[in-house]
């Protein structure tokens, strides 16, 4: 006997065997065992999700002598002798799109009055039935409205918006979903264990599912292909690659790992070599946009925030799409995937060249001789001065209470005295920044809503987030993050990890709450704005303008220097 290809091998000979589709079986097997049979029936879905089977399977049942009591037809009676025939003259099946004419339909609806020479119904099956031409479906329009009892119309499409309102206010309406991931891969599994095939590894059978874009034909048809390349009914990634083009589950997870790990050399080494593979650029794009929309519902990564997952999908989705239709999208996909790797170092927090001038002035340094100095320019002058300005600036920085602030969370309210002055909430956000950044910016987004209690070895925080920070609140509250964050606490405060109470508090109302972060860019805007008004009441710079006639219009800092 011929190969016969999974696809047709495993087409469902009962309505239980349909994959999927249980909301549509059910209802066509509650007809048929009520007997409401309808005089016509309206299949919608994409390719591959069963209309053609349920078309077949629900004509094969209503035309049965013999039904079985879920309603599947008995495949042994006169009439389902006649459907198996597959020369029927009781079950017409058309393809709209080669029979679109209305010399077709004519043809067609001239033979409907002919009684059927076995079982109770004659049907009509019209595949693909947007393809009729106006003309046809006018044609159409009065049989399908009024036919003869014995007449039943099933009609299947993919494309129903293309649809007569008249044609469908005719017919019962049945959508097919897509299939789901869970449903093709135990669908698969089932058909691997009856046919012998084993796989390599369990994902391999979930990305040919995931490519099948839940169609179980779709799903078949790639097994089929995947197969041809395997020696004794083995699939293993290598097949996969090989016939499929696409990248193996292997190859996108370290791709990923070194794209979260900031590990730039070792993604460039797995994506190269998958190129080296004659895997399409397109292919290993839409794997690891799978494969990172699954880790971000799934929260698989706990080492990143939820906020950094989703802009590495969305910066991914975005700019993709154009990548392909640039001179070398391999190239242009590649430098995407460097620019996402390495996000950190565009957001890392720079030190201000006033932060550095300051630091430097503030240490002691030894007094050198005299040196005779050459006469500056007024640029030099000028130069010299604003720095100087920028240190007085960071010196008359008024404290944080003048700027709003929901409570004093400077000290650390200890029975014992605590020798340490910088044992405050500030200084731990300081610590915890050089431990873990995006821990210490999470954090940030919330505030002290009550003094830190440092009693006995026992800490006490009680921190709060407004209406904006929920997010950050929840992920927080998230057990295994919780548990990092009091880890940090304890060592910082130096006390035992059962003695760190952390209390998370969604505040009720915003009005007088302000986040650490929103304190932080207050201050920084103050700093910003002093600097700029100490600069311009420079008496050199004041006699300047009048030397020159002139007016300071506008006063820019520059960005500190790399």
């Amino acid at each position: 006997m011929s190969y016969q290809v999974l696809a047709r091998k495993w087409r469902p000979k009962k309505f239980q065997d349909l994959v999927g589709q249980s909301h549509v079986t059910r209802a066509l097997q509650n007809a048929i065992i009520n007997k409401k049979i309808g005089h016509a029936y309206m299949l919608v879905g994409t390719r591959g999700v069963g209309k053609t089977t349920v078309a077949r399977l629900f004509a094969k049942a209503i035309r049965c002598e013999n039904l079985t009591p879920d309603g599947n037809a008995c495949g042994e009676c006169k009439a389902c002798l006649d459907f198996d025939t597959e020369t029927s003259m009781n079950v017409i099946e058309i393809d709209g799109a080669s029979n679109n004419s209305v010399d077709n339909i004519r043809e067609l609806i001239s033979n409907v009055h002919y009684l059927p020479t076995s079982g109770k119904y004659k049907v009509y099956i019209i595949d693909e039935v947007h393809m009729l031409s106006t003309n046809a479906f006018n044609a159409l329009l009065k049989t399908l409205e009024e036919p003869p009892a014995h007449v039943v119309f099933i009609f299947a499409t993919t494309e129903v918006q293309k649809l007569l309102g008249t044609v469908l206010s005719r017919c019962q309406r049945f959508d097919l979903r897509h299939i789901s991931v869970q449903d093709l891969v135990s669908h698969l599994k089932h058909i691997a264990q009856v046919e012998g095939i084993k796989f390599e590894r369990e994902e391999l059978i979930e990305q040919i599912a995931v490519l099948g874009r839940g169609s179980a034909r779709d799903s078949l048809s790639l097994l089929d292909q995947v197969l041809t390349t395997s020696q004794d009914n083995v699939v293993t990634e290598e097949n996969l690659t090989s016939s499929l083009g696409v990248a193996g589950p292997s190859s996108l997870k370290n791709i990923l790992e070194s794209l979260y790990a900031g590990d730039v050399e070792r993604l460039s080494k797995i994506y190269n070599k998958l190129l080296e593979e004659n895997v399409p650029v397109k292919n290993i794009a839409s794997g690891l946009l799978d494969e990172l929309f699954s880790d971000l519902k799934s929260a698989v990564n706990k080492t990143l925030s939820p906020a950094e997952m989703i802009w590495i999908y969305e910066t991914m989705a975005k700019e993709t799409s154009w990548i392909f239709t640039s001179i070398s999208p391999e190239k242009s996909f590649e430098v995407l995937l460097y620019k996402v790797t390495l996000r950190r170092s565009f957001f890392t927090n720079k030190i201000s060249r006033t932060e550095v001038v300051t630091t430097r002035s503030e240490k002691a340094a030894p007094v050198a001789a005299p040196v005779a100095q050459e006469p500056k320019s007024v640029a030099s002058i000028l130069q010299q001065e604003l720095e100087k300005a920028e240190v007085e600036a960071k010196a008359s920085v008024k404290p944080s209470e003048e700027i709003p602030a929901p409570v004093q969370t400077e000290t650390v309210q200890a029975s014992n005295k605590v020798a340490d002055s910088d044992l405050t909430w500030e200084g731990f956000l300081d610590y915890l920044n050089s431990k873990s950044p995006a821990s210490a910016s999470n954090l940030e987004q919330g505030n002290i809503i009550s003094p830190l209690r440092l009693e006995n070895g026992e800490l006490n925080v009680e921190l709060g987030f407004g209406f904006s920070g929920q997010v950050f609140h929840d992920y927080l509250s998230d057990a295994e993050v919780h548990q990092k964050v009091v880890g940090h606490l304890a060592d910082f405060f130096n006390v035992e990890r059962t003695k760190v109470n952390l209390q998370l508090v969604q505040v009720q109302s915003d009005e007088n709450f302000v986040s650490t972060a929103a304190i932080k860019e207050q201050k920084a805007e103050v700093s910003l704005q002093e600097k700029i008004e100490n600069f311009k009441n420079n008496p050199l710079l004041k006699e300047a303008e009048k030397i020159f006639n002139a007016k300071v219009d506008k006063v820019i800092i520059d960005p500190p220097k790399k």
